[in-house]
């Protein structure tokens, strides 16, 4: 029934590629052009950087998988997800997150999925959370169930981009905060979805807040990350 509903609605709604926005068939998610064109990294499966940054401290999360590098037709499809309903580039990279998820025993662990929470002023602006579209792809890939009620965001003054590395850092523990009426979720491991990692501040912010309310251990689920000194 869903294949044929998708083919109804590509006739009104014509089916794009997750990257470059080209015209596709109704049933892919990607054109060849662009899916041979995908960029690739190897990523510590601990910090969530490239390169690794573990001596470095000052994570909070007990690992992080990372599906592709943020940059040329990669960041062209996070972007698409980010502002303009692009889903089909959270449906395409899912499954590689899945993999790396189950590959470093992660998955094994786990008892639900969140994501990354939006402030309700954005929530409004963009009709969707894309770290929350993300999260429902791997539930549907693992079988775990999805809780979005556990965290919540403060407005901050001044945009991510706009701040050092430390200011980002310090912003970002300000952000976010456990829901007062959160589910128990006392001793269990939960997997923390967004769509990039860049400092690793927001996920480090997001996992003390998840670890404060009884988390055992938070492993992040990321679809690309930012590569240090802009090396592939």
């Amino acid at each position: 029934m869903n294949k044929v509903l998708n083919w109804v609605s590509n006739l009104v709604f014509p089916n794009r590629c997750a990257f470059c926005s080209g015209f596709i068939k109704w049933d892919a998610l990607v054109c060849e052009e662009c899916r041979q064109k995908l960029e690739t990294a190897s990523f510590c499966p601990l910090c969530g950087k490239s390169p690794c940054e573990c001596s470095a401290g000052g994570i909070s999360y007990d690992g992080c998988a990372v599906a592709r590098p943020y940059a040329g037709t990669v960041r062209n499809g996070i972007l698409e997800l980010k502002y303009r309903c692009g889903f089909n580039a959270a449906e395409y990279l899912a499954p590689e997150v899945f993999n790396i998820l189950a590959e470093n025993g992660f998955l094994s662990e786990a008892s639900l999925i969140t994501a990354v929470p939006m402030t309700r002023s954005r929530r409004r602006e963009t009709g969707y959370n894309q770290a929350e579209y993300i999260a429902k792809e791997l539930s549907k890939l693992s079988g775990l169930s999805c809780d979005f009620k556990l965290l919540g965001k403060r407005s901050s003054p001044r945009a991510q981009h706009e701040l050092s590395a430390d200011e980002r850092r310090a912003e970002a523990f300000k952000a976010y905060f456990p829901l007062e009426k959160h589910s128990d979720i006392t001793g269990k491991t939960v997997i923390l979805c967004d769509d990039i990692i860049t400092t690793g501040s927001t996920l480090s912010a997001c996992a003390e807040a998840l670890k404060s309310i009884g988390a055992a251990k938070v492993y992040c689920a990321v679809l690309a990350g930012t590569i240090k000194n802009g090396g592939i």
